[in-house]
């Protein structure tokens, strides 16, 4: 989920009636300081103090998982720690990256060894390689999983073929959620259990259903959803990023502030792109039909 800036760039607080929507669409949680959270554009402060009020805000039954993956072992266990203590119940933690010249297997099996062993709480590898520069083997999970407290993945790779090698290598117990929510019904066709995905922003409902529907056997139905939110997605990432999805969730009604600075808010001739494609998919003030 977006994290929200008041118009001087500080943070602001959970913007009214916006947990409750989704909640009332039917998802299981919310990840906070994540990609689209501009995780990296907060400091250990402010991260922990989000965290802190979207615990106090979240209604049930929605879980709270915690983007705390920075590139240092130490750092990450300690932002780990403290979001435990903040009340994540959860960690994303993002394959370290800086130095991925030298980043080897064994070495990232450390990592998260290391990470696993000190948090409190289940962690999950995170691999978005359009913003980290370094793609995840699939081949190599196997390793980074040995410990008991490394529960899953968030593959933002779009790479169906790599849920599906995941799947296989790592069984039902380890869990796989992809990170494109225009390819969910395909990517649990591949093996996923389900995602985490900047479009559940604005349009929660309906990647609930989805879910619901594939899980359900209902392929026809997650289909003709899939088919209407689908060009909202890469318009949210791939071509507007997270001013993009800042905008879609203003024109929504849930006004999360402007991006934080060095990115910059759409200007009017790319807000009205956002706004036409969000209508043409039903997600303007009025609900998904099924």
């Amino acid at each position: 989920m977006a994290t929200p800036f008041a118009a001087d760039g500080t943070l602001a607080g959970p913007v009214p009636g916006f947990f409750e929507h989704l909640a009332e669409s039917g998802l299981d949680g919310v990840v906070v300081l994540g990609s689209n959270g501009e995780a990296p554009l907060l400091n250990d402060r402010e991260r922990l103090d989000w965290i802190t009020a979207v615990r106090a805000s979240l209604p049930k039954p929605l879980r709270l998982i915690a983007g705390t993956g920075v590139n240092g072992t130490r750092a990450t266990i300690g932002l780990t720690r403290a979001a435990a203590a903040a009340g994540a119940e959860a960690a994303l933690v993002i394959t370290p990256s800086y130095y991925r010249r030298d980043i080897t297997a064994e070495a990232l099996a450390a990592h998260y060894r290391a990470v696993a062993d000190a948090s409190p709480i289940p962690i999950l590898i995170y691999n978005v390689p359009v913003y980290s520069g370094f793609d995840l083997p699939a081949e190599w999970v196997p390793a980074l999983a040995t410990h008991a407290n490394v529960v899953g993945i968030k593959d933002s790779s779009g790479d169906l073929e790599r849920i599906r090698r995941i799947r296989a290598a790592m069984g039902d117990d380890f869990v796989v959620l992809a990170g494109a929510g225009e390819q969910l019904m395909q990517a649990i066709e591949a093996g996923a259990d389900g995602g985490i995905a900047a479009l559940a922003n604005v349009a929660a409902q309906a990647c609930a259903r989805i879910r619901t529907a594939m899980l359900g056997g209902d392929r026809s139905a997650a289909a003709r959803l899939q088919a209407r939110i689908a060009p909202v997605g890469p318009a949210l990432t791939a071509r507007f990023g997270i001013p993009g999805l800042k905008a879609a969730l203003q024109l929504q009604g849930f006004d999360h502030g402007p991006p934080r600075g060095p990115l910059r808010p759409l200007d009017a001739p790319d807000v009205a792109t956002v706004r036409s494609l969000l209508d043409d998919a039903g997600l303007l003030a009025r609900p998904v039909a099924p």
